[in-house]
């Protein structure tokens, strides 16, 4: 009997990371920004939340409670527009896949966000590098790792 668990464990365990695989070759697509919110398509689903800009603890945020993204105001500037887009892109995405999918957060959907977040810059030929260090050190500054 335990070896029939074992192995059941480990079927699910390779099954769930086929599906984060699936989910990384997946393509957004449709991307829009309107009025403070976004949407767009990304596996089979159309997506959409809008996006707040307040005094935020995080760079981004997603409601545990509403469709809804919260974006530090400090980091909304013009210059970094290509970023504050990538960032409610991941935010989405992240929020979608944890509630949809009940993918672990801080692994998992995280993983893929990021992903489609690099995807989405190297598309509108944003700088990726420069990207990822205002987000790292605006956690950094938080004592985040």
């Amino acid at each position: 009997m335990e070896k029939k668990r074992e192995k059941t464990k480990i079927r699910n365990k390779n099954l769930h990371h086929a599906f984060v695989k699936i989910l990384l070759k997946s393509p957004v697509t449709n991307i829009k920004f309107s009025k403070g919110k976004i949407s767009l398509n990304f596996f089979n689903h159309k997506i959409s939340d809008k996006i707040s800009i307040k005094r935020e603890d995080h760079v981004a945020e997603w409601s545990r409670k509403r469709k809804e993204i919260f974006i530090d105001r400090n980091f909304s500037e013009k210059e970094k527009e290509k970023s504050f887009r990538a960032l409610c892109i991941h935010e989405l995405i992240e929020r979608f896949l944890s509630k949809t999918f009940g993918l672990n957060i801080d692994k998992e959907a995280h993983l893929v966000a990021t992903q489609k977040e690099k995807e989405y810059l190297k598309n509108i030929k944003g700088n990726w590098r420069s990207h990822e260090l205002k987000v790292f050190w605006d956690w950094h500054k938080l004592g985040e790792h």
